[in-house]
């Protein structure tokens, strides 16, 4: 496993040393845009890793996500987001699954301020939240003391990982 010790790649770095993810067959991860922690670099990692990365496809409302054995087998999506080719086979979480997540903004609580579509939370319902071990990367200037628009629907995070901290939720443990 390489890592860059940057602070470019901290989160990403600090994601590849959870005891979860070394332990993941298969790890459920975003591909990043230009505004968000660089999941390129991650996925790169994960493919060199052996293991398979699961990534998100938008259809219309609704989001799964597909094994990718490659990164060729991205391509832009909606709202210009890279996602799995059409001929990707779908992954069905089967429970205590390792998921990286976007979002815009986080909270001390691990709450998430996401894009505002609803997608991830939408999954999370479909599939049960506790099926997920959901860790999002991101930089300090995007964690506040408190959201004060979170809505009841949205799902908080485990992990909230940046470039100088862990930020835990009570229930879970981080083991490294």
């Amino acid at each position: 496993m390489k890592l860059i010790n940057t602070d470019r790649f901290a989160a990403e770095a600090k994601f590849v040393r959870l005891r979860r993810y070394r332990d993941a067959d298969v790890v459920m991860c975003y591909v990043s845009t230009k505004e968000e922690a660089d999941t390129w670099w991650l996925l790169k990692t994960i493919l060199q890793d052996g293991k398979l990365p699961a990534v998100p496809r938008v259809d219309g409302d609704t989001m799964e996500f597909y094994i990718i054995e490659s990164l060729n087998e991205l391509e832009p999506g909606k709202f210009g987001i890279f996602e799995p080719l059409q001929q990707c086979r779908i992954y069905l979480p089967g429970g205590a699954e390792l998921m990286a997540v976007p979002g815009v903004r986080f909270d001390e609580s691990c709450n998430r301020m996401g894009h505002g579509r609803g997608y991830y939370d939408k999954y999370f319902g479909k599939y049960g939240q506790e099926c997920f071990f959901k860790v999002a990367l991101t930089t300090e200037d995007c964690v506040e003391e408190e959201l004060a628009d979170r809505k009841p629907h949205d799902i908080p995070m485990d992990v909230i990982l940046t470039e100088k901290r862990v930020i835990q939720r009570d229930r879970c443990t981080v083991e490294r």
